[in-house]
């Protein structure tokens, strides 16, 4: 008779706001899929992805009110500090969400604001525990999750951007999302450093590779969607100051996250196909078919969605910076990988239910 409501109770004291990711993947394709005209999927997804984030703010807020002690606690450790940042960069995904698709700017608005405060403490507590630490144990936490300081940075500026067709358009607000933008692009520069010492100068293994490690790409990515958005939306009177400046940066933060593809295609074909004694030739012919997969095959676990966040921001940004930029033929890039993000995403719904399953 207790079963179930101490599986509840579980439920709750273990909720880690890392599922919010879920939710940034989700809304990222549902807007990828909304830019690109496919207007069912993108639709359906954002339905889903709504779905998700209210009950995932219902365990969050549960957590908050009655397992506060655990919640500092796990603040306190850095290399899950930066975790919590997943629901910054899903608030302000789902608000982009509700500009596009119900035009509740209001409601939008309340969300950015919530994302904003939140993005404050928990960078507040992220700096503490750096501080707090030696030099080499924050260094060996890096990993491709600490880019989620980068991801939810810029994703205020990407909300922000939308919610000025809305606001009082005054050079302060352009100015302030601008400076967050510049931040974003600072912290990336800083943790991609030390994340490529990592990766191609120290002994790294296959068997260590994270999807996390994805955010690689995905948050030069967001950078160029915040940077292609506030152009669309920028005031006339600043687009000669900063207009050519932000298209740049953009740019060429495009070309950094491109770069990163062939990697992590190469390294994720390598993790999925190493370690069996017979690869089967499904396997071979597409490896993320995995994550789909129970028994032996299963390589499902939460921080899979960490590889379908950045799949969807790319598809989402190159179309977007074909726009501003001019550059047209970009646009078919995202016709083809919006495909490739779409996959990935049902996979990994799929070995998400099974995972759940299983749990229960």
């Amino acid at each position: 008779m207790l079963f179930y409501p101490a599986l509840f109770c579980n439920s709750i004291r273990d909720f880690h706001p890392s599922w919010f990711v879920m939710v940034m993947a989700t809304g990222i394709v549902s807007i990828a899929f909304d830019v690109l005209d496919f207007t069912v999927i993108a639709k359906s997804l954002f339905v889903l992805n709504l779905s998700l984030y209210s009950i995932f703010c219902l365990l969050f807020i549960a957590r908050i009110v009655f397992f506060p002690r655990d919640l500092l606690a796990e603040l306190r450790i850095l290399s899950r500090s930066w975790l919590f940042l997943a629901f910054v960069a899903g608030t302000n995904t789902v608000g982009v969400q509700l500009i596009l698709f119900t035009q509740a700017d209001g409601l939008a608005n309340v969300l950015w604001c919530s994302a904003f405060f939140a993005w404050l403490v928990l960078i507040s507590f992220i700096i503490f525990n750096i501080l707090s630490l030696p030099r080499e144990s924050v260094v060996n936490s890096i990993c491709g999750g600490t880019l989620l300081l980068t991801v939810s940075t810029v994703s205020i500026v990407l909300l922000g951007s939308y919610l000025l067709d809305v606001t009082n358009e005054n050079t302060w607000n352009f100015l302030m999302l601008w400076g967050i933008w510049i931040l974003g692009c600072v912290l990336y520069l800083f943790v991609i450093y030390l994340i490529i010492r990592r990766l191609f100068f120290n002994y790294f293994i296959p068997e260590n590779w994270q999807p996390s490690y994805w955010i690689c790409m995905g948050a030069p990515a967001i950078i160029t969607l915040a940077g292609s958005e506030y152009l669309t939306h920028l005031s006339r009177s600043l687009c000669d100051d900063l207009g050519q400046v932000t298209l740049e940066m953009s740019l060429l933060a495009w070309a950094l996250g491109t770069l990163w593809i062939p990697y992590l295609l190469v390294m994720d074909i390598r993790k999925f196909t190493g370690g069996l004694d017979s690869t089967a030739a499904w396997i071979k012919i597409f490896p993320w078919a995995r994550l789909a997969c129970k028994g032996k095959y299963r390589t499902y676990d939460i921080e899979a969605w960490s590889r379908v966040f950045p799949a969807g921001m790319y598809t989402a940004c190159t179309f977007s910076l074909a726009k501003v930029s001019g550059y047209y033929f970009l646009e078919s890039i995202s016709f083809y990988w919006c495909w490739f993000a779409l996959l990935i995403w049902l996979l990994t719904l799929i070995g998400t239910f099974r995972s759940l399953i299983n749990y229960r």
